[in-house]
């Protein structure tokens, strides 16, 4: 297994050679969960990045928690008091039992294993109240992460979905998400194909 610090160097470097675009736009599938979703409550942003989706909660009222192994964190969103950033990996993280309304994971456990996906599954099911909600993203393909040397793992969707329903959760929304126009190689479209979906607890 790779280090703590050995990943830190591998995501500092993708950061710092322009491999990730911070956006201010939440992503679809948080704004989607958003009408699911009613006040108040507390909202877990795994892998962060640079905060977009976690700002979009908080705005809206919600408390945020946001965690990210590197620290792409606007100062600005930090000084703005309305969400707690924790710089560390999100598989350190201890999670109280029936805490959080949503946890959010987008563009994540394509860059972690199945059986350590697996084991978050099962934290995050007790860590969400009940009646809560899990979102997750991913790519299908590794060929946009290669040039970057970040870490990618296929997860078919249903795999996914059958470790998820497992732990007791059940499917919201599903969709399988083309993100690559006609007429444009994957390398040159950095996500490509991938696959959303919203759960909860029951």
């Amino acid at each position: 297994m790779i280090k703590k610090e050995e990943r830190k160097k591998v995501w500092q470097k993708a950061y710092k050679n322009g491999f990730f675009i911070a956006r201010e736009t939440p992503s679809l599938v948080c704004q989607e969960l958003s009408y699911y979703m009613d006040l108040p409550g507390r909202v877990l942003d795994v892998g962060c990045g640079s905060g977009r989706n976690s700002m979009f909660f908080a705005r809206m009222g919600y408390e945020v928690d946001a965690v990210d192994l590197i620290d792409a964190f606007p100062q600005a969103y930090k000084e703005h008091g309305l969400v707690r950033f924790y710089n560390t990996d999100a598989r350190d993280m201890k999670l109280g039992k029936d805490h959080y309304l949503a946890i959010i994971a987008t563009r994540f456990i394509h860059h972690i294993s199945r059986p350590t996906v697996q084991k978050l599954l099962k934290e995050w099911y007790d860590a969400i109240k009940p009646g809560g909600y899990l979102t997750l993203s991913f790519a299908f393909s590794a060929e946009p992460f290669k040039k970057s040397n970040l870490p990618f793992f296929h997860h078919e969707p249903e795999r996914i979905i059958n470790f998820a329903e497992e732990q007791g959760f059940a499917i919201l929304i599903k969709k399988d998400i083309n993100k690559v126009p006609t007429g444009i190689s994957r390398s040159q479209k950095k996500l490509g194909d991938s696959f959303e979906v919203i759960f909860v607890k029951k």
